[in-house]
């Protein structure tokens, strides 16, 4: 198996590996570019702290060079932006070296040709960058990177909201944008005031915020941010919602219920929302609740390149779908990891309670992927793990898109047989929760949203913001 290793030698590369270039950064192309790479185990980072999904983080290059030794050929590359010749063309075609062609539109990202095939003496390696089919090459210099911007993005402006800061900060700076001013204040009575700090007028408004606990406040404080920017005439207003909140509450499961989903979709758009994103709905068809466009986008990609990267046989893998409703889902993924599925068959006697009857399927002596939208409680996981561990399976692994992690969760997930359960940032689990278990880890969507909104801005289809996970 080969292996990538993209080394950041300074700082200047440093610079230009974040600048921004097709809804994410010059770092984020390239590992795309090398991802179509055949035979390919894994992607070394070397020299920077940033986080790209699915590649590993070394200090040390002579660290990495340990670790892979033996396991056949290594490319070597870097971000920079060359002045290159011709003739090294030659070098990188040649079968006897390893390398990289990395091109975009009008551009060409370095690549490197190597002949020292395990890197024994990194030392006295030379870089050999090599022009591709002759394009022209646009030198880059740290200063212009820092500079650098989509022009979709010119008019532009994300603002996030109480319970999404951290998030949108990670967005931005991979859009290389500054978050918007937004001032949110909650007053002694229990009124909000969401008030803008920057014009808008004309701007193309992002809000992010996850409506989680609190969630008549969380939600309370988009739709108030909703009017405040409709009132200061924003040319468009869309709101990613990572966590839909009341999406459970999509239909009337007994007399007499409302159905609060289409309520919250009504409110959204007469506020003046023009758009709406979210990650993995309770049920899909709660975007026909909406008249504006809805996109429901899905964290399995994510957790399906993280799978694979885990597991070492997929014949040995079972995916399991907790209930019938989840069936897609568990599907999607096992066609990723080539797995086959199971369906755990199990009643809801009342809100928050489950009962696990029997498993659909084969799982004895097997490791199983439990995939579902939301773990709140933890009961319906714990539940499910209990009678997989019955059914005779070995480690048991757990993957949602929201960790709610209510009512000390966190707590019976780590006495329960579960060995690992990852979910996304789409809610941040309380350090109070996290602190309770070492089973939980979490994973950042936040690259897949800056990708989401350059394709809105760019009118692209959004279904490409799953690439850098296939």
């Amino acid at each position: 198996m080969n292996n990538a290793i993209i080394f950041i030698r300074n700082e200047e590369e440093k610079q230009l590996s974040k600048a921004p270039y097709l809804g994410g950064n010059l770092l984020l192309h390239l590992v795309k570019e090398i991802r179509k790479t055949s035979d390919l185990k894994n992607i070394y980072i070397v020299g920077t702290d940033t986080e790209v999904p699915g590649c590993l983080n070394e200090k040390d290059v002579s660290d990495v060079i340990s670790k892979i030794n033996g396991e056949g050929k290594t490319l070597l590359v870097s971000p920079l932006y060359p002045e290159l010749g011709n003739k090294d063309l030659e070098k990188l075609l040649n079968k006897d070296a390893d390398g990289a062609a990395l091109t975009c539109d009008g551009e060409v990202l370095e690549a490197i040709a190597i002949t020292n095939d395990k890197l024994k003496d990194f030392s006295s390696l030379s870089y050999v960058p090599v022009e591709i089919k002759n394009k022209k090459v646009k030198k880059v210099t740290a200063e212009d990177a820092l500079g650098l911007k989509e022009e979709s993005l010119d008019d532009v402006v994300v603002f996030g909201l109480t319970s999404s800061k951290t998030l949108v900060n990670e967005i931005c700076n991979y859009l290389n944008l500054e978050p918007g001013k937004v001032d949110v204040r909650h007053f002694a009575d229990g009124e909000t005031l969401v008030e803008l700090g920057e014009s808008v007028r004309g701007k193309r408004c992002y809000i992010i915020q996850s409506t989680c606990k609190p969630v008549n406040d969380t939600l309370m404080e988009v739709l108030i941010c909703i009017d405040a920017m409709r009132r200061s005439s924003a040319a468009e207003i869309t709101c990613i919602l990572p966590y839909f909140g009341y999406a459970r509450q999509d239909r009337k499961a007994s007399p007499r219920q409302p159905i609060t989903a289409k309520l919250v979709a009504s409110m959204l758009e007469q506020a003046g929302a023009n758009r709406v994103v979210t990650f993995d709905l309770h049920a899909a068809q709660i975007q026909g609740f909406f008249h504006c466009p809805v996109d429901d986008l899905t964290t399995v990609p994510m957790m399906g390149q993280y799978f694979r990267r885990k597991i070492a046989n997929p014949e040995d893998v079972v995916v399991v779908s907790p209930d019938h409703g989840g069936v897609k889902r568990a599907r999607n993924l096992a066609e990723m990891l080539g797995s086959q599925i199971a369906i755990i068959d199990k009643r809801r006697p009342r809100p928050n309670v489950v009962e696990a009857c029997t498993v659909i399927g084969d799982v004895r002596d097997k490791d199983v992927i439990i995939v579902d939208d939301i773990c709140d409680t933890g009961g319906s996981l714990i539940a499910a793990s209990n009678i997989l561990k019955e059914s005779g399976c070995k480690d048991i692994y757990v993957c949602i898109a929201h960790g709610l992690f209510s009512n000390d969760a966190a707590s019976k997930i780590e006495a329960s047989p579960i060995k690992e359960i990852v979910c996304t940032n789409t809610i941040v689990p309380a350090d109070s929760e996290l602190s309770k278990t070492g089973k939980i880890t979490i994973l950042s969507v936040g690259w897949m949203l800056s990708k989401l909104i350059l394709a809105v801005s760019c009118h692209t289809p959004v279904s490409e913001v799953y690439a850098l996970y296939q």
